[in-house]
């Protein structure tokens, strides 16, 4: 599937508008909900940001279906292998966002089945949008600038690394630490931000150079996925398979020239959990 010039463009234009409306969000712990898991909390502005902007994208692509993380009665429960689909989260990063951490994005993919094709990810905070579209490279848009984006060539010796701690699940905290401690000393350094999607995009920027969480939803990875893709890296599970964007999944994103070493490295630390 090809998304015209002008589609894209409106699909970009819903995104930026969606989150530049959360730069007013005010008094945000007060109006919170917690969800099923543990620390998972939404807010109104997820759920607002949601329900406007897949009616504006509804517009775009009509036919379209909806992967949503504020699942709703547009929200499909099975999506077919060519099913066109929108896959939503109206804010990636809400702990970031209830405290006050300007470290939050709104992230749309398109995708056909599980195999995003166009995705786009905004953090309004620093007004950077990153967006690709298969067989097109990457870019990022920054107040009206926009740059070809790639990812780095740093070995694993070298490497800036990032992880998420899957928090709603936190049966995998000792797996995931383990792997942590395990990446910290075998690169430069590792960060732990709190957006997966923004991190995998920061790996496609070259900003970081390796990224891994035990469990990811759709939401959280299909938009960047296009993105480190056309970038040049590579985004697939822990044990290295292929991804499928309409299942929960572990991630492991990366340039090439770290990719072996950081795949040893995860897989040694934790040689009786699997990914």
């Amino acid at each position: 599937m090809k998304i015209g010039t002008e589609k894209r463009e409106r699909i970009l234009e819903a995104v930026t508008l969606a989150g530049r409306g959360l730069l007013s969000a005010h008094d945000i712990e007060s109006h919170m909900k917690v969800k099923p898991g543990d620390a998972n909390f939404a807010t109104v502005w997820d759920v607002e940001t949601q329900r406007t902007l897949c009616g504006e994208l509804q517009k775009i692509i009509p036919e379209a279906r909806f992967i949503a993380e504020e699942g709703d009665e547009n929200n499909d429960e099975t999506v077919g292998d060519g099913d066109v689909v929108f896959i939503v989260d109206p804010i990636d990063g809400t702990t970031n966002f209830i405290h006050g951490l300007s470290h939050s994005a709104v992230c749309v993919a398109v995708a056909v089945g599980g195999s995003p094709v166009f995705g786009c990810v905004y953090n309004p905070f620093l007004d950077e949008i990153f967006y690709a579209h298969r067989g097109d490279g990457a870019f990022l848009r920054k107040r009206g600038a926009t740059v070809r984006l790639h990812v780095s060539e740093r070995k694993l010796p070298d490497a800036l690394a990032a992880f998420g701690t899957t928090p709603y699940e936190r049966g995998y905290a000792d797996a995931t630490f383990a792997r942590a401690k395990a990446l910290f000393l075998a690169c430069r350094e590792v960060r732990r931000e709190g957006s997966a999607a923004l991190d995998i995009c920061y790996v496609a920027a070259g900003r970081y150079d390796v990224y891994f969480e035990m469990k990811l939803s759709p939401w959280d990875f299909a938009a960047a996925e296009v993105i480190i893709n056309e970038a040049g890296g590579m985004l697939t599970r822990l044990d290295g398979g292929k991804i499928d964007a309409r299942r929960p999944t572990s991630v492991l994103a990366t340039n090439i020239a770290a990719r072996e070493d950081a795949i040893r490295v995860l897989d040694g630390a934790c040689e009786d959990i699997h990914g």
